[in-house]
């Protein structure tokens, strides 16, 4: 499923990185986030050809000067010979680490990675989300029972990307590409430590459009637990909402995994009877709220608010007065007058009928 809009936290705004790149090459990531093709291991095709058409103007050789800028300062990763690029601070910064089911996804989408320069930039990624930050509760599940919590499910899901890559090496063809042995510094838009230094918004490590030796990487700064974000496409008013609105592909409705279940049947036909369409006003629930993509905290709930509200509009209409006198007037020939016409001839009607009855008194 294509996405519907891109993530990027504000503070990208106050991160030096990313405020000494050139306007072309910050717009340049910005147009990279907001592709609707990107998957939620931050993995693109490198299609130039089809990019130059977005602008006026923009030509292929352009775009690789930007796209180089961009790598070289390590806010995106490319292989031209597998033509992949990837946007390496993408799984944190998005949010796709806080949701399990979304890591899953993001395991589906990095086994399409063919580099094993972008494997192991990527699994370096890995080492740098904070799992501490997760949930360690057990859930519950729909049976009653107990499953892993929300950090043992991310971990598995770690766990199984690094099984699939193994233990990536430098493709020889790659020209001597390396993966930081350190961690590299901060990136765009992670949410600087309270007190600390700003965020740097780039790993510092060689690649092979930067041969100067790394420099020692700074400590990564604790982020900030409600960064403020901006939804690339999406209006940017407050609202009380919960949640985060996650990466496009699924929306939180179908991600926590709601479902109409006998028992909530069975309430709503002991509530309000059999006229109700259930399956009609649970598929309207579901539209509104994956177009919303806003999460509730407990949707059956929300469904049953839903429900009350459909069953009380059904019945208002229902029990509505019907009009006094209607813009439609079947002729005796079985002839049918709409719109003005019937109105004049029912008028003419209703003054003949008033004529009459004068007539007999």
């Amino acid at each position: 499923m294509a996405r519907g809009h891109g993530r990027i936290l504000t503070s990208i705004w106050e991160d030096e990185d990313f405020l000494a790149l050139d306007e072309r090459d910050q717009r340049m990531y910005l147009f990279l986030i907001s592709q609707p093709n990107l998957n939620h291991a931050g993995l693109l095709d490198l299609t130039l050809r089809r990019w130059s058409r977005k602008s006026r103007g923009l030509t292929v050789a352009e775009l690789e000067k930007r796209i180089t800028a961009l790598d070289e300062a390590r806010f995106i990763v490319v292989d031209d010979d597998t033509e992949e690029l990837l946007i390496r601070s993408f799984v944190r910064n998005d949010g796709v680490w806080r949701m399990p089911k979304v890591m899953g996804a993001m395991v589906s989408g990095a086994l399409e990675i063919s580099s094993k320069r972008l494997q192991q930039t990527l699994l370096a990624e890995m080492d740098r989300i904070p799992l501490e930050e997760l949930n360690d509760e057990p859930t519950k599940l729909r049976n009653g029972t107990e499953g892993p919590s929300n950090r043992q499910q991310v971990a598995d899901h770690i766990e199984t990307l690094r099984k699939a890559f193994g233990n990536p090496t430098p493709d020889p063809t790659e020209g001597g590409y390396e993966t930081p042995s350190e961690p590299p510094s901060e990136t765009p838009s992670d949410p600087p430590a309270e007190g600390g230094p700003k965020a740097s918004t780039r790993g510092r490590a060689p690649t092979s459009r930067a041969h100067s030796p790394a420099p020692a990487p700074a400590p990564a700064p604790a982020p900030a637990p409600n960064p403020s974000v901006v939804e690339v496409g999406e209006k940017t008013s407050g609202s009380g909402e919960l949640g985060l609105t996650p990466p496009d592909g699924d929306a939180p409705i179908d991600i926590d995994g709601f479902e109409l279940t006998d028992a909530m049947r069975a309430w709503a036909l002991r509530t309000f009877g059999p006229n109700l369409d259930l399956d009609y006003e649970t598929d309207q629930f579901v539209d509104h709220f994956r177009a919303q993509a806003v999460r509730r905290p407990n949707w059956p709930t929300e469904w049953q608010k839903w429900i009350r509200r459909s069953a009380k509009f059904a019945s208002e209409r229902a029990n509505r007065p019907q009009a006094a006198s209607s813009n439609v007037l079947r002729l005796p020939a079985g002839q049918t007058l709409t719109g003005t016409d019937a109105k004049v001839a029912g008028w003419m009607a209703i003054a003949e009928q008033l004529r009459q009855e004068g007539d007999s008194a």
